[in-house]
């Protein structure tokens, strides 16, 4: 009797890891890719040194893609208009090629069909990519009135290295005039710095922020404001600070 009993279980444990070892079938589904215009913001390394960029991508549905890119890999700093394509790969995932001495990037959808997250496929590349809808809409001054908060991390170059910093911030435009707080921490060293500044259109969303802080240091960054004004990504162009930026609007 209690053999069979010891039988029993193990035929029963041998049932239990059967079904447990089947493979779990995908279940994901997402609508089609949605066309329209991307803000696509990518930060990382590119071989040993940082790599940051801000891009303006539209793609249209028969599969072209054309853009515009701000880089900075280390201390060289580029703009370039570029052509490509996107290419559908699975029902939540696509691959975009482009030239101009680009890189690949696979990306993953939401179950909307818009682009989220991506990642560069370029050789000696670990940089992720974050994806946002730019709304057919104009950039104007009113529509960036109001709080905006962020945390970023970026590297700076100190005693022949690159070395880590983090900084959040919190500012206030009035008429693409800006003025905030920014706390850093530079490779562990803390700093708390007032600062202030302007955003200089040059197409539509498509700018330039100069500021300075209250130790009279001066700051110059690509930017890229958000179309509906919920926020605006920068790309720091200058100095020994590389610095790529999400930056947010606030509740009121």
């Amino acid at each position: 009797m209690l053999r069979r009993f010891s039988i029993g279980l193990l035929a029963s444990a041998i049932s239990n890891a059967f079904v447990q070892a089947q493979p779990v079938q995908a279940t994901i589904s997402c609508a089609a890719p949605v066309t329209g215009q991307y803000l696509l913001v990518s930060q990382g390394l590119r071989g040993q040194q940082p790599m940051g960029s801000l891009q303006l991508e539209t793609w249209l549905p028969d599969g072209s893609v054309s853009g515009i890119r701000f880089l900075r890999v280390g201390r060289n700093y580029s703009e370039t208009k570029y052509e490509g394509r996107w290419e559908s790969e699975s029902d939540c995932g696509l691959t975009v090629t482009r030239d101009q001495q680009g890189h690949e990037s696979k990306v993953l959808l939401t179950a909307q069909g818009l682009p989220r997250f991506g990642l560069s496929t370029r050789i000696g590349d670990v940089v992720r990519e974050q994806w946002m809808p730019q709304s057919d809409r104009r950039c104007e001054p009113e529509s960036m009135n109001g709080s905006f908060l962020s945390q970023q991390r970026g590297s700076s170059f100190a005693a022949s290295s690159w070395k880590p910093n983090a900084v959040i911030q919190r500012e206030s435009w009035i008429g693409w005039q800006m003025a905030g707080l920014a706390v850093s921490s530079y490779n562990g060293a803390g700093e708390v710095a007032g600062y202030q500044g302007q955003f200089i259109q040059d197409e539509n969303c498509i700018g330039r922020i100069r500021q300075q802080d209250d130790r009279g240091v001066t700051y110059a960054y690509s930017a890229i404001l958000r179309s509906d004004g919920s926020g605006y990504a920068y790309l720091q162009t200058q100095g020994d600070d590389l610095t790529v930026a999400l930056v947010e609007k606030s509740e009121s």
